[in-house]
């Protein structure tokens, strides 16, 4: 078995680079790791190495919804899946379109 690479003392070290703002790939630099490595222990200790920014980004302002555009030559029809499908009118079928 392998021996840990991550000691105490190296996650302290490392904590206390993470809070100045260095980044992952810094902090490997540092140690003579690889970024993953340093990326699966803050992960791992997630309690000392707070993530860094909103993992969700807010919605976008909500808009009214604009009206569909009404072509006086097409129609819409609603197919046996639900689907809702444009198509040319049929004077005989659909009448004739107002002027």
């Amino acid at each position: 078995m392998r021996g840990l690479f991550w000691t105490e003392d190296k996650i302290v070290k490392a904590e206390k680079l993470w809070q100045e703002g260095l980044s992952a790939r810094e902090i490997a630099n540092l140690f003579g790791s690889k970024k993953n490595t340093v990326i699966n222990m803050a992960h791992r200790n997630r309690d000392r190495f707070p993530a860094r920014q909103d993992s969700r980004h807010p919605l976008p302002e909500t808009r009214e919804a604009k009206a569909p555009i009404r072509h006086p030559d097409r129609v819409t029809r609603v197919t046996l899946s639900g689907a809702h499908v444009t198509m040319p009118r049929v004077p005989t079928i659909d009448g004739y379109p107002e002027p």
